[in-house]
């Protein structure tokens, strides 16, 4: 039996989801803690993955600042084009960001963090004549949020994809079995943190409140007493004995998570002030991953896999309003949450890195931008050779061998991207090929991201 086939069997892995949003996904056994296999890391390293939802106008944060590159952006940007004289520098030759995106630059000119530029979806290279002969040289449904979302969070070309790179990665290490799992989102169930095998562990980034009529500040014994009466009864229906047993877990891992938690330190640096339920939850939920990062060797986590989200990218309209706020909402919290995994002396183990959905459009539509393909996405962290930007900034002008219409034809794959990050993870170059079949049909895999 290989490795991937023994994963699956639900020998190996505890297969609890604190939410039970999962319990269709797979019903093994419940396992007992068990001991890590010889192969398991003994150091200690966490992927925070922030999943910018809506599809994310990354193109217009990289902006040509000088003569006329600069004329043709404000040309095809129109009334959504920023005035050159705001423009700030970054450190970056011939473009410029924002105002909104000075934490962005903060963070790129003190090396913690780094661009990549116009990835998305690919089945292999391809160049805009292959896709004029060929129809089928495009990944399906560009454009479908759903379609996209599942392409990006599986590095794969199936839109149905029933599992995430971020937990297969996970599955192939060899870790010791833990109470709380190490595929932890912060935003709900995800596909990213999940694997057959492994549903989403969710966490709240409010506080832990699993089962909150049971398990909370004023839970009342009697209610705590009945329920445990009531899963604790025999029954021969195993769909009934495997949700009272996953309930049970879920109480019981939510309180032993609460414990370990509270010998973590809450924030010591300041987080910026916040407008918005987004991205007020959105540093809740980076607040609540830094706890989870330093408590890694209290719950015996030496991988860990965090997905954090924050949404309303999908700016068809009012994006010259919204994306402001959501931009500088993105890196004044990211950078804020930098210095905390600074304060906890846990940032030499931690890299977070940007998805989402897709790219937006150069070209407007009235006062937003349009579904698009490929887009800039940001790595960051002390592990992090930052402020370097990988691959070509896509000109400003749909008439180029790089534009698919108004659509900015990606010169990196999901997988190349993600592989980058697998390898710092840990995974050797065969277990890369396993989690990311597709990355075979491309070079240029080592881009030089760290060290």
């Amino acid at each position: 039996m290989d490795r991937r086939t023994f994963l699956k069997s639900g020998l190996a892995s505890f297969s609890v989801s604190s939410s039970n949003l999962f319990l269709g996904s797979g019903l093994g056994l419940l396992s007992n803690l068990s001991a890590a296999s010889s192969g398991a890391p003994t150091d200690y390293k966490t992927l925070v993955m922030v999943f910018l939802h809506g599809g994310m106008d990354s193109l217009g944060l990289i902006i040509p600042s000088n003569g006329d590159s600069y004329e043709r952006y404000k040309n095809i940007r129109q009334n959504l084009a920023i005035e050159q004289e705001t423009l700030i520098d970054f450190g970056l030759s011939d473009f410029a960001a924002p105002a909104f995106c000075q934490s962005m630059a903060n963070l790129y000119q003190g090396g913690k963090l780094a661009l990549v530029s116009n990835v998305g979806p690919l089945r292999q290279p391809t160049t805009k004549s292959m896709i004029e002969q060929n129809d089928n040289a495009m990944p399906i449904f560009i454009g479908s949020h759903n379609s996209q979302v599942n392409l990006w969070q599986s590095a794969g070309m199936d839109p149905n994809a029933r599992e995430g790179w971020g937990g297969r990665m996970l599955e192939l290490m060899q870790l010791q079995t833990t109470a709380i799992t190490p595929n932890i989102s912060l935003d709900k169930a995800q596909l990213f943190t999940t694997t057959l095998n492994m549903p989403t562990f969710t966490v709240n980034p409010q506080g832990v409140r699993n089962i909150p009529r049971i398990y909370n500040e004023n839970s009342i014994p009697d209610e705590q007493a009945l329920f445990y009466a009531l899963a604790n009864q025999q029954r021969a229906n195993l769909m009934g004995s495997e949700l009272a047993a996953r309930n049970v877990q879920t109480l019981e891992s939510s309180a032993h998570l609460a414990e370990i938690l509270t010998n973590t330190n809450t924030a010591q640096v300041i987080y910026p002030s916040t407008q918005g339920h987004s991205a007020t939850n959105f540093q809740q939920q980076l607040k609540m991953a830094a706890r989870l990062i330093e408590a890694a060797p209290s719950l015996n986590q030496n991988r860990q896999v965090l997905m954090v989200q924050l949404h309303g990218f999908d700016t068809h309209d009012n994006q010259d309003r919204d994306l402001p706020n959501l931009v500088s909402a993105l890196f004044e919290n990211l950078e804020a949450f930098q210095r905390d995994l600074e304060s906890r002396a846990v940032d030499d183990r931690v890299v977070t890195f940007s998805q989402s959905d897709f790219g937006r459009t150069p070209t407007i539509n009235a006062n937003g931008t349009d579904h698009g393909w490929g887009g800039h996405y940001f790595v960051m962290g002390t592990p992090v050779n930052g402020g370097q930007l990988i691959g070509e900034i896509p000109a400003f002008d749909v008439k180029t061998d790089k534009m698919l219409y108004n659509l900015s034809i990606p010169d990196i794959s999901v997988e190349q991207y993600a592989s980058n990050l697998a390898k710092w993870f840990g995974l050797s170059a065969s277990e890369i090929v396993e989690v990311f079949p597709g990355v075979v049909n491309f070079d240029d895999l080592d881009f030089g991201l760290f060290g």
